[in-house]
């Protein structure tokens, strides 16, 4: 069994919530407990408390990434709940260290039984350097984090993210042949292989666009790029859409397809 359960954070719109993902029966794993927000944090404390009274109990919170809208309800479930351990990527450990303290490591490749359900951790980074994903064994099902969205879309920050692992990791997921992706933000994706085929594909199709501006502009810096390449994005959003496009930037000068211009910062195409 995984049940969502939705609450408001501080994320990116048009996203207002993230998804607690409940995975399991009797001994229940509870996956990014999100909101830093009191009243958020008492709505989840008396959902799970529904279940506790029946005769459940949380065993473990689990955390895919270390994002705050991912991370900041987690402390205080503990401290609800009592002593309960908190899992996570080693890198995501190592990033939420003085915010939340990560117990134990779920590494690559392990596999975990949560409440009767087996789940299989697979380190996915590109969104976030310690990125996890869970595939459900059984019905192929996969707790998705942060590598897509129900709502909105996924930003690839240049300051903690990369593309080039993102699209690989995008590629792994598709091997693993899921079935049905529950995302953090918005509500749960069947088809999953067209979802993830279409992730890469945009990701292309993002990067060619980007390639076309520069073409057209010469040179240009990313937040010069951004309502070029992203014309009906409001003013608020475009400092968004210019990490994204330093993040394609900087895999198309991997590729060979563009350089950054040593003395004035903007980027031009190599032809």
């Amino acid at each position: 069994m995984i049940v969502a359960i939705p609450v408001r954070t501080p994320t990116l719109a048009p996203a207002t919530h993230t998804n607690t993902w409940v995975v399991g029966e009797g001994a229940l794993s509870v996956f990014d407990p999100a909101s830093p927000y009191e009243d958020e944090q008492a709505r989840l404390l008396a959902e799970l408390r529904v279940r506790i009274e029946r005769g459940e109990r949380v065993e473990r919170i689990v955390l895919t990434h270390h994002h705050d809208d991912h991370v900041s309800g987690a402390e205080a479930l503990r401290r609800a709940l009592g002593d309960i351990p908190i899992v996570a990527h080693p890198e995501t450990a190592r990033r939420v260290s003085g915010r939340v303290a990560v117990d134990e490591a779920w590494e690559d490749g392990q596999s975990r039984v949560c409440g009767g359900v087996t789940l299989t951790a697979h380190h996915t980074p590109g969104h976030a350097p310690g990125h996890l994903v869970f595939q459900d064994s059984a019905s192929g099902e996969v707790i998705a984090g942060d590598m897509v969205a129900g709502i909105g879309t996924i930003l690839v920050d240049p300051d903690d993210g990369d593309l080039a692992q993102y699209l690989a990791s995008l590629d792994a997921m598709r091997a693993l042949n899921p079935t049905v992706l529950h995302p953090a933000h918005g509500p749960s994706l069947p088809h999953a292989d067209q979802i993830l085929a279409f992730y890469i594909a945009h990701r292309h199709q993002r990067t060619a666009q980007i390639g076309e501006a520069l073409d057209k502009l010469g040179a240009a810096t990313p937040a010069e790029l951004a309502p070029v390449v992203y014309p009906d994005l409001p003013a608020f959003a475009q400092r968004f859409a210019a990490a994204q496009i330093l993040s394609h930037l900087r895999w198309m000068k991997t590729h060979g397809l563009a350089r950054p211009n040593r003395t004035d910062g903007r980027w031009e195409p190599v032809r």
